[in-house]
């Protein structure tokens, strides 16, 4: 999710209604580590952004004692437009597991951060495009010769789509300020946006739109992907594997029952957020898909080493990221093969 700017996009979430001006303030610094009150292990977890429904399966594996369950604490820890990136947070100690995208686990490497990813909450990342049903865009060939709406950084993900397609690099970039209007008043034919924030809020104005993730344009890639310090999971690869037990059964019960972390997300995780119960509901329903990919169920949580290695970084590529290390440097399956089977 890291593809376009955060400040951008809370800068449009508030302008949706989504936040609270108390909403703002209620990103946390991460705690030290060290042992639960109970004598279980502690796993700390960066959130990459505040505490709304993206993080549902979070808030049930604690609710349901699934964490607990595994002999773990769990604490998350919300990201916000103050809090460092979370790959800086796990490489300094603040927390154990930082919730990245492949591109920012890949950049960390240049810094010497040994970070190694150990599963995925989404197998279809949310970043894509937003457009008017009366002039959609719903392939790569659309975008061509359109006046894209964009915030700062987030060409990089239209030319690369483009550049992927073989397509020619010919658009007008419309630099688009917070909320949507640039759409609705004509001053762009199409919008860069998460699916599941912009479009959603469109059609709860009664506008009707069409919204293409940037999977469906041919440049597919993870979100949220939990990545961990090497030196942490050698060290204790069992606490991993139970922290990624548990999610997985927190994601899974979300998608069967999504009132329940709806509900979590409201009223206890995002209480001081101001979400709206309708919206949010709405966009748990619409992250399913984005969560279940093309594996659904059973590979809930894991992340193909072939699809990293062809598409993915094909993806990577075209957005400028010239060193790709080996797929096997960054990443380790053994753990969610573990954690589905378990």
């Amino acid at each position: 999710m890291d593809q376009f700017s955060r400040r951008g996009f809370l800068r449009t979430t508030v302008a949706l209604g989504g936040l609270s001006a108390a909403g703002l303030l209620t990103a946390c610094s991460p705690s030290s580590g060290g042992g639960s009150a109970d004598g279980g292990k502690v796993v700390r977890t960066q959130l990459s952004w505040l505490k709304t429904v993206t993080f549902a399966g979070f808030y049930i594996a604690e609710e349901q004692g699934y964490f607990k369950e595994e002999g773990l604490s769990a604490p998350l820890l919300a990201g916000g437009p103050n809090i460092p990136d979370a790959v800086s947070v796990v490489t300094a100690g603040g927390a154990d597991v930082a919730l990245v995208d492949f591109g920012a686990l890949i950049k960390a490497r240049e810094s010497e951060a040994d970070l190694v990813a150990i599963g995925a909450v989404f197998q279809e990342s949310p970043g894509g495009f937003v457009s008017l049903a009366s002039n959609p865009v719903r392939t790569a060939k659309d975008l061509v010769g359109k006046r894209i709406g964009l915030s700062p950084g987030a060409e990089v993900m239209v030319e690369a789509i483009l550049k992927i397609n073989k397509l020619p690099v010919r658009y007008e970039r419309v630099p688009v300020g917070a909320g949507t209007t640039a759409l609705t008043k004509g001053d762009c034919d199409v919008m860069a946006c998460y699916v599941t924030a912009q479009p959603l809020a469109l059609e709860q104005q009664g506008v009707r739109v069409v919204s293409v993730t940037q999977g469906q344009l041919g440049m597919p890639d993870y979100a949220l992907v939990m990545a961990v310090k090497r030196a942490d999971l050698a060290a204790d690869r069992a606490r991993f594997v139970g922290y990624l037990r548990a999610v997985i059964r927190g994601y899974r019960h979300n998608l069967k029952d999504p009132a329940l972390g709806t509900k979590l997300a409201v009223e206890k995780y995002g209480k001081d957020l101001g979400l709206d119960p309708a919206a949010a509901r709405r966009e748990n329903e619409v992250q399913a898909a984005l969560i279940r990919g093309a594996t659904g169920d059973r590979g809930l949580g894991s992340i193909d080493p072939d699809r990293l290695a062809g598409p993915v970084y094909a993806g990577l590529r075209a957005r400028g990221v010239s060193t790709l290390p080996p797929v096997s440097s960054v990443l380790d399956t053994s753990l969610a093969k573990e954690a589905l089977i378990g």
